[in-house]
């Protein structure tokens, strides 16, 4: 297959490059290395073609060698990190909801399958779980507080693809659930995992917003990015025969965990490496953080044939050992 990969150099972008080159798969990587590295792909510049420029902007897809032989197009382009969220949120939503509709574009004029990463952000402040099923989003006021940059214009994403669905797309959605591994982001706009990880390693303390009570479902990247192919590689379900066209797969662990029992385990684990003595710290954490992710995984199972295979203890090993 010959494919698109926007937000190639990103953390998940990369390791989803790299997965479809063991498929022998023709790759064009779109990123403006904003968010990504260059160092997630380096290795592999060879046996890819690499466009460093924005998808937010049409003119970057116009540089795509042969465009009508493009078979599908895996949308990764996005500002992620809680930060970025408060910090930026009119850039978030630009970015977030520009990149879309341009890739979408792209894959309605040249006739590709579209695999669009949303996120269970999507769903706002939802409380039914497991969560990403049909059930509605929800979200507060926008006077409260700007998280909902980032779950808002996912949530929008969505709607678009569906919408050009109803158009003729062959559209499908993904969302991950709190994704980690080794290239995630270490810094303050970073994710959790990795967070926590640089701080014990640093400052020997492990930051825990609020009560720490809020859990989530933290997913390898590996298992992820598998689960992305899958979503573009299929052509049908393969328990019904049914078209994938329309249709959302959450990608994520039932390994749920607490954000203080994670900062505990991390801090176990930093001790072990290290032969240090890390401890958690307690602050003030961001408005509007959720308060459970636990995916509904019923469709990824029956219609990919994929689960989350790698358990949090391995990852999180895994992940340190990279940073050490």
């Amino acid at each position: 297959m010959r494919v698109l990969v926007t937000g190639g150099a990103g953390f998940l972008g990369s390791s989803l490059v790299e997965h479809l080159l063991e498929f022998d798969d023709e790759i064009v990587v779109i990123d403006n290395f904003w968010r990504g590295k260059l160092g997630h792909i380096e290795h592999i510049l060879n046996r890819i073609t690499l466009l460093e420029s924005d998808a937010c902007q049409a003119s970057s897809y116009d540089s795509i060698p042969d465009p009508s032989s493009i078979d599908v197009v895996y949308h990764l382009a996005a500002i992620n990190g809680t930060k970025w969220f408060h910090e930026e949120a009119r850039m978030v939503m630009d970015v977030n909801l520009n990149s879309t509709l341009r890739a979408i574009e792209f894959a309605e004029k040249n006739k590709c399958r579209f695999v669009f990463t949303s996120s269970p952000e999507a769903y706002g402040n939802s409380e039914v779980m497991p969560l990403g099923d049909l059930e509605p989003s929800l979200f507060t006021h926008p006077s409260h507080h700007q998280r909902h940059a980032y779950g808002a214009s996912k949530y929008l994403g969505e709607l678009a693809v569906q919408h050009a669905v109803r158009q003729g797309l062959d559209g499908r959605i993904v969302r991950p659930f709190n994704g980690y591994g080794p290239r995630l982001s270490q810094d303050d706009y970073g994710q959790v995992v990795t967070m926590m990880m640089r701080s014990a390693l640093n400052s020997n303390i492990v930051h825990i917003h609020g009560n720490g009570n809020q859990t989530r479902s933290l997913t390898w990247v590996d298992d992820i990015v598998q689960g992305i192919a899958l979503s573009g590689r299929l052509d049908s379900c393969l328990k019904s025969g049914e078209s994938l066209s329309g249709r959302s797969f959450n990608l994520g662990s039932t390994e749920e965990i607490s954000m203080l029992d994670l900062g505990k385990r991390i801090c176990q684990l930093v001790n072990e490496k290290t032969n240090t003595s890390v401890k958690v710290e307690m602050t003030e954490g961001y408005p509007g953080d959720s308060l459970r992710r636990l995916p509904h995984l019923v469709d990824a199972e029956n219609s990919l044939g994929w689960s989350a295979t790698t358990s949090l203890e391995v990852g999180l090993r895994q992940t340190l050992d990279s940073m050490l």
